[in-house]
């Protein structure tokens, strides 16, 4: 399938209306692999009683009790990477890591809420893609990537519906994991920490104001 011009498809996209058709034909290509492990684990557990597993090392325990599957990590560092892209200045949103700062804060919510709308909107977000660039959100040009996201922020009033809800809650965590981490502090905020200054240094002095 050849790649659309980012600018012509938002310009032809009406995403109350647009939605319905994608929802219809992307349903079945995004399936569980976007589901989050417990629910994906809960769905496949058998009726019956199992032996008792083996005890697991420390990595498998770890990865075990993680929001996001690694398709869904994967697909989030693409998300936060868009909103937050590397540059001259500093690492983007992958190199601090922004993707497990969220998948920390949504383990460790209460806000059932939030985690519906996580569990929601990205495999929301992948059926946006596969319909309008007939492709997986990860798979899409770094061009294709930012146009969704572009559409989403140009119809933020639509907050009824859960890809929108998801964007937002999605722009929040990227902003706040990114701008706590050490990449967003000292590199792109270049903030030095406390320093003890030798001398006060105040404003030039502009001369007296005319009354």
């Amino acid at each position: 399938m050849a790649e659309r011009n980012p600018r012509e498809f938002r310009k032809q996209i009406d995403l109350r209306q647009d939605r319905r058709q994608w929802l219809k034909t992307s349903a079945t290509l995004v399936g569980a692999s976007l589901l989050p492990l417990s629910e994906t684990a809960g769905a496949a557990a058998p009726a019956q009683s199992t032996p008792k597993a083996p005890p697991r090392h420390a990595h498998e325990t770890r990865a075990a009790t993680r929001f996001f599957t690694p398709e869904q990590h994967a697909m989030v560092d693409e998300l936060t990477e868009t909103i937050l892209p590397e540059d001259g200045r500093s690492g983007g949103a992958k190199a601090a890591r922004v993707t497990d700062f969220i998948d920390k804060t949504l383990r460790e919510t209460q806000d059932e809420e939030q985690r519906r709308t996580w569990k929601e909107g990205l495999p929301l977000i992948d059926s946006m893609s596969r319909h309008y660039n007939g492709k997986p959100y990860v798979d899409a040009s770094p061009e294709e990537r930012t146009a969704i996201l572009t559409v989403l922020s140009e119809n933020e009033r639509m907050t009824d519906l859960p890809e929108v809800k998801f964007f937002k809650d999605l722009k929040h965590l990227t902003v706040i994991g990114y701008y706590t981490s050490k990449v967003g502090i000292h590199d792109d905020l270049q903030y030095k920490g406390n320093r003890v200054l030798q001398e006060y240094v105040g404003c030039e002095d502009q001369g007296q104001t005319k009354t």
